[in-house]
C-alpha cells in the first residue's frame, strides 16, 4: 500500500507542492483604484495564467513613493512613463527595461501638447506671471515639457505661476473654466477637449512610450526574461479586452529612443512643488 502511495506521488509534478510566487506591480499613480483595476487587471491575470505565479497591484498617488519603494525592493514591476522611467534608471542600476507599449498605429512613442483655451501661436513669446496648469512633478508631460516649451520662446517657467493638478483631463478642464491660462498634458487626451474649445499652441517632439520596467534586485534572470518574452508574444485576441494604453501590443524596449529626453531632463531641475 505504502509502495503504491510514493508511486503515485512520484508522479505529480513538484512545482504543484511549491508555494505559488507572488509578485508585486506598480501601475500608473492615481488615487481611483477602481480605475486602476479596469485598466490592468486584464493583464495581470494573463501574466497569472502564464508565469504561474500571483501578482498583487501596489496603488501609489506620487511617482516619489512609487519609485521609492521600487528601489527599497517593495515594487517588482511598475508600469512607467519615460520620465519616472529614466528617474529610476539613474538612481538605481537594477532597473531593468522590459518592453514598451504600442499605440492603435503599431507606434510606441506619444506627444504632449500645451494647450491654451482662447491664445493663438505666438502669444507666449516672452511671457510672465501667467497661470499654468501642470500635471505631476514626474509626468512627461508636466514641468519638464512645459519648462522647455517656455524656454524656447524666451519666457521662463519660474517667472510664471504653475500649479500641479495631477490628472491630465483635470488640467484640460481647468484650461477650459479659464482657471488657468495654459496647461501642458498628453496629446491624445487634449484632443479629446478640443470639442470643448481647447487649442494646441505647441506640440512635443516624438516621445518613448510607457515602459514595463522589473526589479532585477528582486526577480532573477529567469522571471524576467519570462515576463518580456510573455509580454512580447501576446496574441492579438487575448489583448482585445485590455485597457486602450496596453492593448495594441508591445516591442521590445530600444534604450537610445530616450537619449533625447535624457539630455533634456540633464539640463531641467525639476520643481517638485507647485509655485503659488
Amino acid at each position: 500500500m505504502f509502495k503504491f502511495i510514493f508511486f503515485f506521488l512520484s508522479l505529480i509534478p513538484l512545482y504543484l507542492f511549491s508555494e505559488t510566487k507572488t509578485l508585486t506591480f506598480a501601475p500608473l499613480v492615481t488615487e481611483d483604484v477602481e480605475e486602476i483595476n479596469t485598466q490592468f487587471l486584464p493583464m495581470i491575470k494573463y501574466l497569472e495564467k502564464k508565469l504561474n505565479v500571483n501578482i498583487q497591484i501596489d496603488y501609489n498617488s506620487d511617482y516619489n513613493t512609487l519609485l521609492e519603494k521600487f528601489i527599497n525592493g517593495k515594487i517588482d514591476m511598475a508600469y512607467l512613463g519615460p520620465l519616472p522611467y529614466l528617474t529610476l534608471e539613474e538612481k538605481y542600476p537594477n532597473t531593468m527595461p522590459l518592453v514598451n507599449f504600442k499605440n492603435e498605429k503599431g507606434e510606441v512613442s506619444y506627444t504632449c501638447s500645451f494647450v491654451s483655451f482662447i491664445s493663438t501661436e505666438g502669444s507666449i513669446e516672452n511671457m510672465t506671471n501667467t497661470k499654468i496648469a501642470l500635471t505631476q512633478p514626474l509626468s512627461t508631460c508636466g514641468y519638464l515639457f512645459v519648462n522647455d516649451v517656455l524656454n524656447n520662446s524666451n519666457a521662463n517657467i519660474e517667472k510664471n505661476k504653475y500649479k500641479y493638478l495631477d490628472r491630465h483631463d483635470e488640467v484640460a478642464l481647468s484650461v477650459i473654466r479659464d482657471e488657468f491660462k495654459y496647461g501642458g498634458l498628453k496629446t491624445d487626451i487634449a484632443q479629446g477637449f478640443t470639442h470643448l474649445g481647447l487649442k494646441e499652441i505647441v506640440r512635443s517632439k516624438e516621445i518613448p512610450s510607457f515602459v514595463l520596467v522589473g526589479n532585477s534586485k528582486t526577480l532573477d534572470n529567469n522571471m524576467l526574461t519570462n515576463i518580456k518574452s510573455t509580454m512580447l508574444s501576446i496574441e492579438k485576441e487575448e489583448s482585445l479586452t485590455w485597457d486602450k494604453n496596453i492593448k495594441f501590443g508591445t516591442k521590445e524596449i530600444n534604450n537610445a529612443d530616450y537619449d533625447y529626453l535624457r539630455k533634456l531632463v540633464k539640463s531641467t531641475k525639476i520643481s517638485h512643488e507647485s509655485n503659488f
